[in-house]
């Protein structure tokens, strides 16, 4: 049987056609919507991961008309976690506000508003868009600025001073036409900032295919090197590039950590612990501020 054609393998980044089998995919069964929540645990359940010969990258190639699932998509475990992220969108905020410290602010991929929430305490006049039509709803219930739809075709208006993109690039099967989307809507002296998890990173060459970030929503694995590609193909340029830490309740972490050490699902820490924020930086992912390329 013939396998996918040349132009179906087409990389994401550079174009290039020369793209071959890296990593055979475990899907076992029909996709759904679970597979695609954001706190889902199924760590390297992927789907076939080809990689490019000419500039490296990582994409799940025959994974493309995918939105309907994040449209369906419920993750109440997400929403019960979001004091700890709100202080991680925080963390992100305080690295961006450098850079530009006011005007107005698009979170592309909003999840359920956390980071558009803390951006408005820093006095940003805020949207976000988000496909998940759940996740949307847990916002606009708190009064957020979210709305449902997802880049390109959202109905926007006017230009912004900083777009936002915390671990959306990486579900997408066209990056570069996103941030060329993004430039779109950024003002000429706008900033943007990209979270990303990074391939080439020691957690990532060291569990290989147990990584936590191999899973099936993520369809292209960046590293600095493709990251500052895409960047430079949709005529952005990057202005800062840091480690991002993150955040978690010690229960969370913990349930995480049972999926390596499956002994550890047999115990259950003490409430003090469980309850406690724990931060990390585990130096597998970039956090990117960019900018617009003169033309």
């Amino acid at each position: 049987m013939a396998g996918p054609s040349n132009d179906a393998l087409r990389c994401w980044i550079c174009g290039s056609c020369r793209s071959r089998l890296h990593q055979k995919g475990t899907l076992d069964g029909k996709l759904t919507p679970n597979h695609f929540l954001i706190t889902n645990s199924d760590y390297g359940k992927t789907a076939d991961i080809y990689r490019c010969a000419d500039c490296g990258f990582l994409q799940a190639s025959l994974m493309k008309d995918i939105i309907a699932y994040y449209q369906d998509m419920v993750d109440e475990e997400y929403e019960k976690t979001r004091q700890e992220r709100l202080i991680q969108e925080r963390s992100n905020l305080q690295v961006l506000h450098k850079y530009k410290s006011s005007g107005r602010l698009l979170d592309v991929g909003a999840g359920n508003g956390i980071l558009v929430e803390e951006a408005q305490k820093l006095g940003y006049a805020c949207v976000g868009i988000e496909p998940s039509r759940w996740l949307c709803q847990q916002a606009v219930q708190r009064g957020l600025p979210v709305l449902q739809g997802s880049l390109p075709g959202a109905n926007l208006q006017g230009l912004f001073d900083v777009v936002t993109m915390v671990d959306v690039i990486e579900h997408v099967s066209d990056p570069v036409g996103l941030l060329k989307e993004v430039r779109s809507l950024m003002a000429s002296d706008g900033v943007g900032m990209v979270v990303t998890p990074d391939i080439e990173s020691l957690a990532a060459r060291a569990l290989g295919r147990r990584w936590w970030h191999r899973r099936v929503a993520h369809i292209g694995y960046f590293s600095k090197r493709t990251l500052s590609l895409a960047l430079q193909k949709a005529g952005l340029r990057p202005l800062h590039l840091r480690r991002p830490r993150w955040y978690f309740n010690g229960d969370y972490l913990y349930k995480r950590m049972s999926r390596y050490v499956p002994l550890l699902a047999n115990h259950r820490l003490p409430e003090t612990m469980a309850q406690r924020v724990v931060a990390l930086n585990l130096l597998d992912s970039w956090l990117v501020i960019f900018g617009r390329e003169e033309e």
